[in-house]
């Protein structure tokens, strides 16, 4: 299993989510504290762990089958942690996290090109 950075697991545990084994040799870092068996995983832009806490990373929600749902983009841990930060519960979170996506969206150049037409 390819080994963890002690800080990015450090940083990672404080938000509850954990080291976890995702296919051979692979491992990942995990939020699955959803009664219905939703989880989500953080990812670096290259769908590997997190190497920086400076990095740009990724989160992707999937069903409890394993079919990926959807995911969002940050341009570091901190900003990460600040979204992930308002909800209590995986609800919540998620909901802060579909937000953030939100104003992504809305920021983008295409959305400022067709305007009206992403509403």
């Amino acid at each position: 299993m390819e080994a963890i950075n002690p800080t990015i697991l450090e940083f990672f545990s404080r938000l509850d989510f954990a080291e976890i084994p995702i296919e051979e040799g692979l491992t990942g870092l995990s939020f699955e504290e959803n009664p219905e068996g939703e989880y989500a995983l953080v990812t670096n832009e290259d769908g590997l762990l997190p190497v920086s806490l400076d990095a740009p990373l990724l989160i992707a929600f999937y069903s409890p089958e394993g079919a990926f749902l959807w995911s969002t983009g940050f341009k570091n841990a901190g900003q990460f942690e600040e979204i992930w930060l308002q909800g209590a519960t995986y609800a919540e979170k998620m909901q802060a996290t579909a937000k953030h996506r939100d104003l992504m969206l809305a920021a983008s150049p295409m959305a400022k090109l067709m305007g009206d037409d992403l509403k």
